[in-house]
């Protein structure tokens, strides 16, 4: 057995044949779960391209070949034992890609890839070897198509004039779309995430599509001997078993280098090592729709702080050997982290960084930052804490009230913007360029993070103003645009901000639902005025005006599961009542009877009364969330 890492130019260049055999599954991989990572890992590596001209290299698996006795045609044959599916997807992807420089008129390219996919015909004696990979029967027909068939706009034109294509895999069509689509938008700058950021010249997309490709993309191949037994080998690789993470791969990557310089790579593994062979490490958490292990998370915060740039989980390894590899060659790093200068210092730097981010996975209880996070929650961003990891390693334990005051600030900061419906798409490169603009300063508070956060432009980047925070309280319906989670954060923040000396310190039960004061079905019970309800064309803009406002936050309330079938559609008169009778939280001491004041303001819950809790909720949220923080 004979095992290579090589690049998709080594592996397909060459007068070659990949046999995929009949007892092989047919090409089943899909959009969500298969071309999309594939694509996200592929335009990274472009991206990365453009903006630095340096390649970085991407493992993609491994494929397991048996070469065939040269009987049946004049070049050289392998059979495909493992990896089907992926050979397949890189030929789909390759096809798509000398499509797309046929279409931009690019020859040199289209040659290039062209190339990768095909055998000269002058070198072949039979049909079937002018391709590099040869699928297994049920998608031949399909994959016949989308080679030969030169474009995307050519393959619908086919399929509408033969029906009966329709029949063929359609998976393989369909992965032939989904590439070329991608491919199309990425090299006219649609996928970039902000206009303008990267080379518009075509000539420097395509070849950085080029360079990845052909160098970038990397697969081990395994090759077979006589020996060896495919079956046995082919069970062995698909059994179940416990994956190597890119913890593992550093970890052998950095202890090999250690022994290599004779140091003492027992030592080096107590001080610094084992702690991350613990189970809490290991042990997969939520982040965003997936759960990845918790050595991950870490890993992919701490290199995006230690590189100032955006990392993705599929480059780890990678991105950590170009790191040590830089800082080798000279790179002196950046002002506010210290930059390792060798394996042992590598290893400590890690452990460092690892002791903040377990305070992270364990806050202390009723701590500034076990609120903070709990908070984040809400917000859905994992993209703060390669900051967090810096405040906390620059600030604790000393000065852990400047900590709070920083965690106030990057708290005001995400959830204005949530409150105001902003998008969070470029977040990972704004906290990066925070980064780098706290570097400039030379230092971290709450001062010179407010600052930095302030400074920035653009509805994907700036810090919302009081008034914009006013406005989207008060006049915005944010029920409608807001997912439920984020508003019972939102009003439970609130909820104990109002608490006073005199009112109980409450901990919020998690099944609190969120009521419309107002209902939403408001007809039955809550009347329009009758010179409006005669009138169509002042019943029709009450309406508009009644279900606009009674999504706002001012008519928002929480109160517990239990009580909420009973409240639901009921009129002010019976609804007031039981609000004061059965809620203690402090956000519905509002609604109780006021003592000195007559008449009762709230005898009536109208438009009028909603805007005017709407403006007592934003005051709150203002003190809860400041624009300015106190001494600043």
């Amino acid at each position: 057995m004979d095992a290579k890492a090589r690049d998709l130019n080594q592996i397909f260049d060459s007068t070659i044949s990949f046999q995929i055999p009949l007892f092989q599954r047919p090409y089943v991989w899909q959009e969500e779960h298969n071309w999309v990572p594939l694509w996200e890992d592929i335009q990274g590596l472009m991206d990365h391209r453009l903006r630095t001209q340096k390649s970085r290299t991407h493992f993609l698996g491994a494929v397991v070949l048996e070469q065939m006795r040269n009987v049946a045609g004049s070049i050289e044959t392998h059979q495909v034992i493992d990896g089907q599916q992926r050979f397949t997807t890189l030929q789909i992807f390759m096809i798509a890609a000398r499509d797309i420089c046929h279409q931009f008129e690019s020859g040199k390219y289209y040659e290039r890839f062209a190339d990768l996919v095909g055998n000269k015909a002058s070198k072949v004696d039979f049909e079937h070897e002018r391709y590099k990979v040869w699928p297994t029967n049920s998608d031949r027909e399909a994959f016949k198509l989308v080679h030969g068939v030169g474009g995307l706009e050519a393959l619908e034109q086919r399929l509408q004039e033969q029906p009966k294509l329709h029949e063929q895999n359609q998976q393989v069509i369909d992965g032939y779309r989904y590439f070329y689509c991608q491919l199309a938008l990425w090299l006219h700058g649609e996928l970039d995430e902000e206009p303008g950021e990267q080379a518009s010249d075509i000539d420097e997309r395509l070849d950085a599509l080029w360079q990845v490709v052909s160098n970038a993309l990397q697969v081990v191949v395994i090759n077979l001997s006589d020996d060896d037994e495919s079956q046995v080998i082919f069970e062995t690789l698909n059994a179940r078993g416990t994956q190597l993470l890119p913890a593992d791969l550093i970890k052998n990557y950095l202890f090999r280098r250690a022994q290599s310089e004779g140091q003492d790579i027992e030592s080096l593994y107590e001080q610094h090592w084992k702690a991350f062979d613990a189970k809490f490490w290991r042990k997969e958490v939520k982040q965003g729709r997936t759960k990845r292990p918790r050595i991950d998370l870490f890993l992919q915060h701490y290199l995006a702080l230690m590189l100032r740039e955006d990392v993705r989980s599929a480059h780890l390894f990678e991105a950590f050997k170009e790191y040590v590899v830089a800082l080798e060659e000279g790179d002196k790093g950046f002002q506010l982290t210290a930059q390792p200068n060798s394996i042992e210092s590598h290893l400590q730097s890690l452990s460092r960084y690892a002791r903040s981010f377990r305070k992270f996975a364990e806050p202390e209880a009723g701590s500034r930052l076990a609120l903070f996070l709990d908070r984040l929650q809400a917000v859905d961003t994992a993209t703060v804490y390669p900051l967090l990891l810096l405040a906390c390693d620059q600030l604790l334990p000393a000065d852990r009230t400047e900590f709070d005051r920083v965690l106030v600030v990057l708290e005001s900061f995400l959830v204005r913007r949530m409150i105001c419906c902003m998008t969070t798409k470029n977040y990972n490169r704004l906290f990066i360029d925070v980064i780098k603009s706290l570097d400039k300063r030379g230092k971290i508070n709450a001062q010179v993070l407010q600052e930095a956060l302030q400074a920035n432009e653009g509805d994907s980047v700036r810090f919302p103003t009081d008034e914009e925070l006013r406005h989207s309280i008060v006049k915005t319906p944010i029920y409608k645009h807001l997912a439920q989670y984020k508003i019972r954060a939102v009003l439970e923040a609130i909820d104990l901000a109002q608490e006073d000396r005199k009112s109980e310190v409450l901990t919020l039960p998690r099944n609190l639902t969120i009521e419309h004061i107002m209902p939403v079905k408001w007809q039955a019970n809550w009347s329009m005025p009758e010179d409006v309800a005669a009138d169509p064309e002042k019943r029709l803009a009450f309406n508009q005006e009644r279900n606009r406002q009674l999504h706002t936050l001012g008519n928002l309330t929480l109160i517990t599961g239990s009580l909420n079938p009973s409240l639901s559609n009921a009129s002010w008169g019976q609804k007031r009542p039981e609000l004061c009778k059965y809620s203690k939280l402090n956000l519905n001491r509002y609604f109780h009877p006021p003592k000195e004041v007559e008449p009762d303001p709230l005898l009536e819950w109208s438009e009028a009364a909603i805007e005017c809790r709407g403006q007592e909720l934003y005051q709150t949220a203002k003190s809860v969330w400041p624009y300015q923080i106190a001494g600043s």
